[in-house]
């Protein structure tokens, strides 16, 4: 059991030094957006396997924003998914981001953590979070309306 549990808290650690580093790029291509430019952060397995679905697989998913994005050109959008293997990737104006680890609603998490490092710099309102789970967007509407530190 300790083994396990060792192991667990290795790939959590890991997990937690790319997320950091990763939310570390995205912080700041949120804070050079236009000055009327939006942050899309799409749940990506969401819209893809969840009710209303809206593309067939990543890849769709991917030709999907960015054909919205040429209509948005003072916008920039990421797209999370779950994955067993940490990885990111960047083309133009959208970055796709895999989670790695294992686990359930892990982009969740991150996407909610992410937005309390935003809520930190005054920025959350710009960031536009698209999914079709409910207590998902219940989440970030309360890191949204949660009551400023200082």
């Amino acid at each position: 059991r300790l083994k396990a549990d060792n192991q667990r808290l290795r790939d959590d650690n890991a997990a937690l030094s790319a997320h950091f580093e990763l939310a570390l790029v995205a912080a700041q291509d949120l804070r050079t957006l236009p000055a009327e430019g939006k942050y899309l952060i799409v749940d990506g397995w969401n819209l893809i396997l969840g009710a209303g679905r809206q593309a067939g697989d990543p890849a769709d998913l991917v030709a999907r924003i960015k054909a919205e994005l040429a209509t948005r050109p003072d916008d920039f959008a990421w797209i999370v998914f779950d994955g067993p293997k940490e990885n990111a990737w960047q083309d133009g104006r959208v970055r796709v981001s895999y989670t790695g680890g294992t686990g359930q609603h892990r982009a969740d998490r991150f996407i909610c953590d992410f937005m309390r490092m935003a809520k930190y710099l005054g920025l959350s309102e710009r960031i536009e979070v698209r999914t079709h789970d409910r207590d998902f967007l219940g989440k970030i509407e309360r890191i949204r309306r949660a009551a400023k530190l200082f």
